[in-house]
């Protein structure tokens, strides 16, 4: 019998986490959270055009009485002293040291950048990391060798899967859906729908805190409320999180 999986991947660990971790615990929801365990506690502000983050600007220069061109949301870091209670419970992945383009790095500077921050995950949150998120959704061939060392076993990019499948590449994990999509529930309808006939399913829902505060029609904190009701409704859905779901996937197996 093949299964249906929904999970959440949010990346940067974010002060905007805690509210989502009480959303997700209403709803018995699982998720992935990635994490950049060089840059705990800092604190930036994320500029916008539309739903979308533009220009990140330093928590000591930006001015909040000025009148700006773009439109600011905190971008705010949980410290390190309080990750571990904020996500206990739920699955911690790798999001690189701090926040590279490792298509940019030197060999030598990607492997600092994702084996110093799994070493690190695992030494504060005492779990085994197998998961990873590309910065900025740049994927490298060339990184793939240092995630397999560090135990990765999926790294998910921001390319897009239409198809509901578990990716022949894990390394090349898309998300199905950003959920600032305008058809996100019309994607959420399709799958709730979808039968798991011929080998398991998987919709994979993508998001960053701050956007959630832009209070726009399509990044907002109701809708991520409702997209989780609206998910939970569905018995035959597992929610959990990425790892789980690919451990549990049969692979095409009944």
């Amino acid at each position: 019998m093949y299964r249906k999986y929904f999970v959440w991947s949010f990346d940067d660990g974010l002060e905007q986490d805690k509210r989502i971790v009480e959303i997700l615990k209403k709803y018995n929801m699982g998720a992935t959270f990635n994490l950049n365990s060089g840059l705990y506690g800092e604190k930036t502000w994320e500029g916008r055009i539309g739903n979308l983050g533009m220009r990140e600007v330093p928590y000591d220069t930006f001015d909040s009485h000025k009148r700006h061109l773009l439109k600011y949301a905190p971008h705010f870091r949980i410290p390190e002293d309080e990750v571990k209670k904020v996500y206990e419970g739920f699955e911690i992945a790798s999001h690189t040291l701090t926040h590279q383009n490792l298509k940019k790095c030197s060999g030598e500077e990607m492997k600092r950048q994702i084996i110093d921050d799994v070493n690190n995950l695992e030494q504060l949150f005492g779990q085994k990391i197998t998961g990873f998120a590309y910065p900025y959704g740049m994927s490298s061939e060339a990184c793939i060798p240092v995630l397999k060392e560090a135990g990765i076993r999926y790294a998910r990019t921001v390319g897009k899967n239409t198809d509901f499948r578990f990716p022949e590449d894990p390394y090349h994990l898309p998300m199905t859906c950003w959920h600032i999509s305008r058809n996100v529930f019309k994607e959420l309808e399709r799958f709730n729908s979808a039968k798991a006939e011929e080998d398991d399913l998987l919709f994979l829902m993508f998001a960053h805190g701050y956007e959630f505060d832009f209070n726009t029609k399509e990044s907002n904190w109701n809708k991520l409320d409702k997209i989780c009701r609206s998910v939970a409704e569905h018995s035959d859905i597992i929610c959990c999180s990425t790892a789980d779901a690919f451990a549990a996937h049969k692979g095409g197996k009944a």
